[in-house]
């Protein structure tokens, strides 16, 4: 079969055999494939060094007949975060793995620039607007300005359970006017301050969306 090139990020490397390896990698033209890396364990393995998660990528492998296909080369490019944000940004991957499935053709633009976002801002609160566009672009959250239940707005209104709700339909966080406008403003510029305790707020929401729906919770903000 003829081979394919396109450029891609890791998100995950299972062991195989003694020597090999099972990648996970979101590509931009072709989504999300699971790939062999024959040998990559090995020492002088010119795959050892180059499959690195957090890094650009350009690839080329060989799709298979029926199954997986095998990885041929990779060229690692530059790093997407700066070293002191790496943490977080493995915490993006881990969302990014779950929320994208083999053979979807979407994921690797919002993984891009949700990693953009995180660059650009401290670890902790860039952490929470990255799983926050993450989150959005995949079509998880609804309009911050009404109630997700009867349509209602309120200047208190509550999250729990995975949705934003008024009083009326239910208890659960606190999400001020002023909390909304901090999260809507800290997404797009990071000279918007957002409190500390809006941002354990924010955390609060994002772990219970993940939690909703099934996804590993953060374990870390930096």
């Amino acid at each position: 079969m003829a081979e394919i090139c396109d450029n891609g990020l890791l998100l995950r490397r299972i062991p195989y055999g003694d020597t090999s390896l099972i990648v996970h990698i979101i590509t931009e033209s072709h989504g999300r494939l699971s790939l062999m890396a024959r040998g990559a364990r090995r020492m002088k393995s010119p795959l050892r060094a180059t499959l690195e998660p957090l890094y650009n990528m350009s690839l080329r492998w060989r799709p298979g007949r029926t199954g997986m296909g095998t990885l041929i080369e990779v060229e690692r490019g530059q790093c997407l975060l700066p070293e002191t944000h790496h943490m977080a940004g493995l915490e993006i991957l881990s969302v990014a793995s779950r929320l994208f499935r083999d053979g979807e053709l979407h994921g690797y633009s919002e993984l891009c620039a949700a990693c953009r976002l995180l660059a650009e801002r401290p670890a902790d609160s860039g952490l929470m607007a990255a799983i926050w566009s993450l989150l959005e672009t995949s079509g998880w959250l609804g309009d911050l300005d009404h109630c997700w239940i009867c349509g209602g707005k309120s200047d208190a209104m509550r999250w729990s359970h995975g949705k934003l709700h008024c009083a009326s339909c239910g208890n659960g966080h606190k999400v001020s006017l002023g909390l909304i406008r901090g999260m809507r403003g800290h997404m797009q510029s990071p000279q918007v301050y957002l409190p500390q305790q809006d941002l354990v707020t924010w955390r609060a929401i994002v772990q219970d969306m993940l939690q909703t729906h099934g996804l590993k919770p953060l374990s870390s903000c930096s």
